[in-house]
């Protein structure tokens, strides 16, 4: 006797709530500074291994000091993610949301207070 077994249907079924992707959250100990690029490519990099279509949260609300050649590897993985299909959160301390305010980049960067 030969039995063939149907694929399950794993879709989810009509009406149902879809799961939320998971998250790969990324924070950096405190006190953190971001004082060059080099080192914020370093401590970004790891954010552009996840696969696309997962969620991002990227906590920066230990960072104390965060200088202009540091928000250009931060512009950058903005980017990347949104190329990708990352969805990107971060989690800015009172410091890097200043900087990006000053610099007229708060409606690019998307961030948030920490809770």
């Amino acid at each position: 006797m030969n039995t063939v077994a149907e694929p399950q249907d794993e879709s989810v079924p009509p009406g149902a709530a879809t799961p939320a992707p998971a998250a790969e959250v990324f924070t950096l100990p405190a006190p953190a500074e971001l004082a060059d690029a080099e080192t914020a490519e370093r401590t970004f990099a790891p954010a552009l291994t996840v696969p696309p279509g997962t969620a991002v949260v990227l906590d920066l609300s230990a960072v104390t000091f965060l200088t202009v050649e540091a928000v250009v590897p931060l512009l950058e993985l903005v980017e990347r993610c949104a190329a990708d299909g990352r969805v990107l959160r971060i989690v800015a301390s009172p410091t890097v949301r200043r900087k990006l305010l000053f610099l007229g980049l708060d409606a690019v960067v998307p961030s948030q207070p920490p809770d």
